[in-house]
């Protein structure tokens, strides 16, 4: 993740211009249809899911390390204050 940019726009715990990496995984839960979902939304942009915050697109990040990237955000649900 560090490598793709995200930690420029989230945080772990804190919002940042995108919310917090553990108010994502408090929101969805870890399941194959939100996995993929969200996959979609790192590798395609996304808007409106979380107020005015845009979502760039990231179009050369293959698809399974997208879903790696969500297996990781959900895993932190319960796991930061």
């Amino acid at each position: 993740m560090s490598y793709s940019g995200c930690f420029a726009c989230h945080k772990e715990s804190d919002r940042k211009r995108g919310p917090a990496l553990s108010d994502i995984a408090a929101r969805y839960p870890m399941n194959s249809a939100y996995i993929d979902v969200l996959a979609k939304r790192i590798i395609h942009g996304a808007r409106g899911a979380w107020g005015n915050a845009v979502m760039l697109p990231h179009p050369n990040l293959p698809a399974e390390d997208a879903k790696t990237m969500v297996r990781y955000i959900l895993s932190l649900h319960g796991k930061t204050p």
